[in-house]
């Protein structure tokens, strides 16, 4: 990662990366203090407070099939989990596919966006949401029980700076291997995600269902079984779930 742009807001570093990626070079890395339009996956808001959280995203420019780009949330959840574990001790676990967790609250969620010209892909921006000071007030009322930070969890919170230092050397390790290897992470994806041996809720625009999380395949998706005996992978576009 060569460029490193710090911010005291902005309405969300991913889509600051998305404004700018026609001028920036790979590897770029922008920071903010806060967040004003903070996203997660299928449009829901992500909380981003002054002071409190890890608000980056890093612009990459891998020369790929545009599919094989959905195994980058995976490999940046793995990332931020060792670099949670090397600066606090602590390993989260991730809950498929990209939000990690720590004594069962919801510490930190990632987002990957992508561009597309002509088939071919232009760039990916790796974002990634990490609550560290936050204290459960601080959560809206409808999240303080589901939602965390290192501190609730832990009782301490890690130098902000430190920690987001750490985050960035584990994702540009992991991308370095994802370059060759698609699955350089995913035996650590599978120790780490909590979902599989779970009865989880299986949310699309069109139903609910419920199954059984039976693991993760080859490619990252969610294997599970319904109740009348079908077999079937999910992958992350398709689907949002509830454990």
């Amino acid at each position: 990662m060569n460029k490193i742009i710090c911010l005291e807001s902005v309405d969300s570093t991913n889509a600051y990366l998305r404004r700018s990626a026609d001028e920036l070079p790979h590897g770029t890395v922008v920071l903010a203090d806060a967040q004003t339009a903070g996203r997660g996956r299928l449009g829901r808001s992500f909380a981003s407070l002054a002071g409190k959280g890890i608000y980056l995203s890093v612009l990459l420019r891998p020369d790929c099939d545009p599919v094989r780009c959905a195994s980058l949330t995976p490999a940046a959840a793995v990332a931020v989990c060792r670099a949670v574990k090397r600066i606090c001790g602590v390993e989260p676990e991730i809950k498929w596919v990209n939000d990690l967790f720590l004594g069962g609250k919801k510490i930190c969620g990632i987002l990957c966006e992508s561009e597309v010209s002509e088939g071919r892909l232009s760039y990916v921006v790796v974002g990634i949401g990490l609550n560290v000071s936050e204290l459960r007030e601080d959560f809206p009322p409808e999240l303080r029980e589901t939602a965390g930070s290192l501190y609730t969890e832990t009782g301490a919170a890690p130098e902000r700076g430190r920690l987001a230092l750490a985050i960035v050397e584990e994702l540009e390790k992991l991308y370095a291997l994802w370059l060759s290897d698609e699955s350089a992470c995913l035996a650590d994806y599978r120790r780490l995600c909590r979902v599989p041996g779970k009865r989880v809720r299986i949310i699309t625009p069109s139903a609910e269902t419920e199954a059984l999380a039976e693991g993760i395949s080859d490619d990252f998706g969610l294997c599970v079984l319904y109740d009348n005996g079908e077999r079937k992978t999910l992958h992350s576009g398709e689907i949002s779930i509830r454990i």
